[in-house]
């Protein structure tokens, strides 16, 4: 009996070891909600739950083993996710990409033809119903972000921002999603004389101003003509 109850204090004592770390990265990495969880965090979670529920009771693996191979384990989770936030491609095969179903009122073939998007008509015009829009085609634009959230911005609505450069890196799916391409933001970084590796954030606001801010923190606002920038598309 008394061994008994050394067993399960043991048990509990690894238990509350591992609530105890566990709890520290979630707070430590501000991911307290499933919103901010990505495909790497989901399966760390269930490696994490595995390694818990298969030591507390194996008392052949000493606490220290369990305790590194927590913190190991809690390691590389942040490493790939500080890939993906530091490399372009990376994120989106981690995070996923966004998918633009309507732009400029009118749907994006080639979202609906993409069937890793798996887009359902029915489903889509049921959000569109929760949000109090009753037609799709009081629709200017509508995506499904990286982390399955719908954007929906109606008809007389104002436009939307697009969010075209991330740390240096160009945000490849915002992009294509504002109707631009990646040669026409060069080219517009390149009259401002701005380099690409020294900007912090850029955005598209509308279509005909872009919102700039450097790694410094200084920022750059600027207009440009957007019948030049659809002649400069062709």
């Amino acid at each position: 009996m008394w061994h008994e109850l050394i067993l399960d204090a043991h048990s509990i004592y690894r238990l509350f070891i591992g609530i105890v770390i566990i709890s520290a990265h979630l707070t430590l990495t501000k991911k307290q909600s499933l919103t901010h969880f990505n495909s790497i965090d989901f399966i760390g979670n269930f490696i994490l739950g595995g390694i818990i529920g298969g030591i507390i009771y194996n008392q052949s693996v000493s606490t220290f083993s369990y305790v590194v191979l927590l913190l190991a384990t809690l390691g590389m989770i942040r490493l790939f996710n500080f890939i993906a936030s530091r490399f372009m491609p990376a994120r989106q095969i981690v995070k996923g990409k966004a998918v633009t179903i309507i732009n400029h009122g009118q749907f994006v073939i080639d979202s609906l033809d993409d069937a890793s998007s798996n887009f359902d008509i029915i489903n889509f015009t049921e959000e569109l119903r929760s949000r109090g829009i009753f037609s799709v085609e009081d629709v200017e634009f509508a995506q499904y972000g990286s982390n399955g959230s719908l954007t929906v911005v109606k008809k007389g609505d104002g436009s939307l921002s697009y969010v075209l450069v991330s740390k240096g890196q160009v945000v490849q799916d915002q992009l294509e999603a504002s109707g631009q391409s990646e040669e026409w933001l060069t080219r517009e970084l390149e009259q401002q004389g701005i380099k690409l590796e020294d900007i912090f954030f850029a955005e598209l606001e509308g279509r005909e101003k872009i919102y700039i801010v450097m790694n410094d923190l200084t920022t750059h606002t600027f207009t440009f003509s957007l019948e030049s920038s659809e002649k400069g598309g062709e």
